[in-house]
């Protein structure tokens, strides 16, 4: 999608359409544009975001006549966010428009709004987790006792421990 001019003060007719959340029953009036019904063949679906109505995440399945026909719970969610990256997430809104178009991602009817301070945040976050595993050394004794089933009677880096093992004395198949 490409946007080939900027408008100013152009008007989008918008609609109010009641939401009711299918888990909590929560309700809420959420604007939507009428393009988005009027362009559609015949039911529209829409992902009610978490903390639009309520706690939830929710589809909900909107007719021409923006009335809704249905709602789908969501089972899954991919969600990597802490609240400490939601409230910094907030904080960033907040901080005006400078640099929003260089932040959306746009494909399609799909549009997320995700700041390159938090894409580098959770980059790091992922390098951390990778050191700190790698990080994490097992003795020789520690690895005995994970793998003692698959380590050979005449290993000799392990020998000590296979002859105090009482696991191998009872077991005939280590005799």
């Amino acid at each position: 999608m490409a946007i080939t001019e900027v408008k100013r003060n152009v008007n989008i007719n918008r609609s109010k359409v009641e939401f009711i959340c299918p888990v909590c029953k929560s309700k809420k009036s959420l604007e939507i544009p009428k393009t988005v019904i009027s362009e559609a063949k015949q039911l529209t679906t829409m992902s009610i975001a978490r903390g639009l109505v309520c706690e939830h995440q929710f589809q909900a399945f909107v007719d021409k006549n923006f009335q809704v026909r249905g709602y789908q719970r969501v089972d899954f969610e991919f969600e990597n966010k802490s609240n400490d990256e939601k409230n910094s997430d907030l904080n960033i809104n907040k901080q005006g428009d400078i640099g929003l178009f260089e932040n959306l991602i746009l494909e399609g009817n799909y549009v997320e709004y995700t700041p390159k301070e938090i894409l580098k945040k959770n980059y790091n976050q992922q390098i951390n987790r990778k050191t700190n595993f790698q990080k994490k050394k097992m003795s020789l004794e520690d690895i005995y006792n994970e793998f003692w089933e698959f380590i050979d009677e005449n290993n000799e880096k392990f020998r000590v421990f296979i002859n105090n093992d009482s696991r191998r004395n009872q077991n005939p198949l280590f005799h």
